[in-house]
């Protein structure tokens, strides 16, 4: 139903959430996933990422980090199956002077040893903290535009900052009262400035309208897609 809707819309690329009843990766065997892929290609859609947002405290609790290891290992695997390019994560935010944890070294070398590059979108999570070290690590940051707005920060000059660590853009707005909304001329976001900073900058990562939590998502959907054909038309 929903991949139908977003075909309808006209988008040609969708991100698959795994922790969706459904699309749980224990749920799809590869018979499933045989026929997720065909359905993909019926609605002339093509997935290019795969979202797992669990609770980040998991990825530190001894009582949860092995499933949450787990369930990033599956997801990466449904991400390679789909031919995705990205698996959004929400990791733990670090202290500046917080050594690495054992999750951090297990998320690494699960990064290293697949083609799908994890996107980190907290704020202050490892990956960030290794850019602004110097340092370049195999996780990528994911950058939500609505978070940065909310912290203060803009998010074009983040991606301009933050060049080949940037692997994908949660695209979102904040209305008025600080909720999470769509993309429209006139917002926060300057959209225009945004996809000239990606078409220009060192990232080749994707870029998602983040409809989660939006009171009108097929409305806002289109809104979103809308204003992103129009900035790059008006250039």
């Amino acid at each position: 139903m929903g991949l139908q809707i977003v075909s309808n819309l006209g988008f040609r690329r969708v991100t698959i959430s795994a922790s969706q009843v459904g699309m749980r990766p224990r749920e799809l065997d590869q018979s499933a996933r045989r026929g997720l892929r065909a359905e993909l290609r019926r609605l002339e859609l093509m997935c290019d990422a795969v979202d797992l947002f669990i609770p980040p405290e998991h990825f530190e609790q001894s009582e949860h980090v092995d499933r949450a290891l787990g369930a990033v290992h599956a997801a990466l695997d449904l991400a390679g199956d789909l031919g995705a390019q990205v698996l959004f994560v929400r990791l733990p935010n670090q202290a500046v002077d917080q050594e690495p944890s054992e999750a951090t070294g297990a998320l690494l070398s699960l990064a290293e040893g697949s083609p799908v590059r994890i996107a980190d979108v907290s704020l202050q999570g490892p990956a960030m903290k290794a850019h602004a070290a110097g340092d370049f690590v195999a996780l990528g940051v994911g950058l939500d535009t609505a978070a940065w707005l909310a912290d203060g920060r803009d998010p074009v000059e983040g991606v301009v900052s933050l060049g080949p660590a940037l692997s994908g853009v949660r695209l979102v707005d904040l209305d008025e009262t600080g909720t999470r909304s769509s993309v429209a001329p006139g917002g926060r976001v300057d959209v225009q400035a945004l996809r000239i900073a990606l078409e220009t900058g060192a990232t080749s990562g994707v870029v998602v309208a983040d409809a989660r939590g939006w009171a009108q998502p097929v409305q806002g959907l289109q809104e979103t897609l809308a204003a992103w054909q129009m900035s790059g038309m008006s250039r």
